[in-house]
């Protein structure tokens, strides 16, 4: 897992500086951060999985977006949770915004809830050589992990600050808590203000990869 992981976040990182043919100095930088942080990154993937975040779980759902929340304010961003009436019955999402001012707007999603709610028996992270288990292992917090590390990369080689970025974490992906008109306008606002949207949910197989919707 540790080497797919590796792969995933280098492969990330250099899609938002540019790739050229061959590595920079800059990419070989961003390299040497990403294999020496992957074990620290499936750490923090191990962390999140353990905490329980059905979609109905509002509190987990939350504890899970607070971690993520305190990374990315220490590189930066201004963060924030979006949050609706009691009666929705839902999280909210969680919002990071970078405003450099150089470059493409891009807007890059995650969730934070999953399909295993409280009473489902599948709760806890466990691994197998490099196969990681876990309620939201695949589903999706090991996108939103790799986005978080991804701006740490960014960080590291001092690019993070330039660039125009909206990083956005739903709280009700699996299971809307209302029409999507009410609770995804925020997310559509984001979308509208960006040039380029990368959402961070894995496929299986390039063949189930999308480009555009």
């Amino acid at each position: 897992m540790k080497k797919q992981y590796t792969i995933l976040m280098i492969g990330l990182t250099l899609l938002c500086v540019g790739y050229a043919n061959g590595l920079t100095k800059t990419e070989k930088k961003i390299l040497n951060y990403v294999e020496k942080h992957s074990g620290e990154a499936i750490n923090l993937l191990e962390k999140v999985v353990n905490i329980n975040s059905g979609s109905l779980n509002i509190e987990g759902n939350r504890k899970v977006g607070a971690i993520f929340q305190r990374e990315l304010d220490n590189l930066g961003f201004r963060t924030y949770w979006v949050t609706y009436p009691d009666s929705i019955k839902r999280s909210g999402h969680l919002f990071a915004e970078m405003r450099g001012g150089k470059g493409k707007k891009i807007v890059m999603i995650g969730h934070l809830d999953t399909v295993f709610e409280l009473d489902h028996p599948f709760q806890k992270f466990s691994r197998d050589g490099n196969t990681a288990y876990g309620p939201g292992v695949d589903d999706m917090k090991s996108g939103d992990v790799s986005l978080v590390y991804t701006m740490k990369a960014l960080h590291y080689i001092d690019a993070l600050k330039d660039m125009n970025l909206t990083l956005v974490f739903i709280g009700d992906e699996e299971k809307l808590g209302a029409h999507s008109s009410i609770v995804r306008k925020e997310l559509i606002s984001a979308g509208k203000w960006a040039d380029i949207g990368l959402g961070f949910e894995g496929a299986h197989g390039m063949e189930t990869g999308t480009i555009a919707r």
